[in-house]
């Protein structure tokens, strides 16, 4: 019993192993790791923002102040930024967010937001924050300081919020993400201050996805709206079962009100909409296609924990 005990130990502990080592195919975002949110060594007296009814506490950096952040690698260190629109609630805002490792190096990031209409400070619910911007800043081997300020001449506030990979596989949810075998094009979204990557499906794009059955792939699909479009939405999606349609998925959208872009675009995300695809016994190639022309749909994709170890 004891042996037996020991073996499944062993087993489990070299799947992990694989995963944070290989990062193959199996994501909670996309590459496996899960982000923990870590409070900076110095900086200003943290702010409490909403964001989408959630209160969360934001570090604020303007002109003359500093944040410093402590991290060991190798890791990678996600900056959360979202810059301050005042009473403001449409427009357009571009700033430089800076950094130094170590008090060497000036390296900056110009990013582009607009007005949220779900990001405000919570203290004084006028003023409202632009749209999650994201930095992604790889750590190197050892023990690092960053320091992140603004240039000498800006006129804005940024408020920040920072985020560590953990090499950890998440173990509290039942699911597992999976990243497709092939894909054209994949989305950074941001779902209450959460990033997760979704792979487009439309006209100029697909997706391939590779599955060891038997199994039950759940599929999360968001509709992206253009201004054109009514509040609530028809789409179908086609499955295809190694190159034999499988199903097809009649489903309905409404903007989101959670969900919104890592970029700026005029386009507005759908509420998620699920359908599950059974798959049988073996190695199967499943390729997914909006039958609706001129729509575009996003997608993620998840299989139970249990059935991990097949889809190595």
């Amino acid at each position: 019993m004891g042996r037996k005990m020991t073996m499944n130990v062993c087993k489990i502990a070299v799947v992990m192993a694989l995963i944070a080592i290989l990062g193959i195919g199996v994501a909670s975002a996309q590459t496996g790791f899960v982000w923990d949110s870590i409070k900076p060594a110095k900086a200003p007296s943290g702010v409490k923002a909403l964001v989408m009814g959630k209160e969360l506490t934001y570090y604020p950096l303007e002109k003359g102040k500093e944040i410093v952040i402590t991290v060991t690698g190798p890791t990678r260190l996600k900056v959360l930024s979202r810059i301050e629109f005042g009473e403001e609630k449409s427009g357009e805002k571009s700033y430089y967010l800076r950094y130094e490792l170590d008090g060497k190096g000036n390296t900056k990031f110009r990013r582009v937001a607009t007005a949220s209409a779900t990001a405000v400070l919570a203290e004084k619910r006028a003023i409202h924050l632009g749209t999650a911007q994201n930095v992604y800043i790889k750590v190197p081997d050892g023990k690092h300081t960053y320091r992140f300020y603004v240039g000498s001449k800006s006129t804005y506030r940024l408020f920040c919020r920072f985020y560590e990979r953990s090499a950890a596989v998440e173990t509290e949810s039942d699911n597992i993400a999976l990243t497709p075998a092939r894909f054209t094009t994949v989305i950074p979204i941001i779902v209450k201050e959460d990033e997760a990557s979704y792979f487009r499906i439309g006209s100029q794009d697909s997706v391939e996805l590779s599955v060891i059955g038997p199994t039950t792939i759940k599929v999360l699909s968001r509709l992206e709206h253009n201004p054109a479009m009514f509040a609530n939405e028809k789409f179908r999606i086609r499955v295809f079962e190694d190159t034999i349609e499988k199903q097809t998925y009649p489903l309905r959208s409404a903007p989101s009100e959670v969900a919104e872009y890592g970029y700026v675009t005029d386009t507005v995300l759908g509420k998620g909409a699920k359908f599950f695809i059974e798959v049988p016994k073996g190695k199967h190639l499943y390729r997914f296609e909006v039958i609706d022309n001129g729509r575009n749909a996003l997608l993620r994709f998840f299989i139970p924990q249990k059935d991990l170890n097949n889809n190595l």
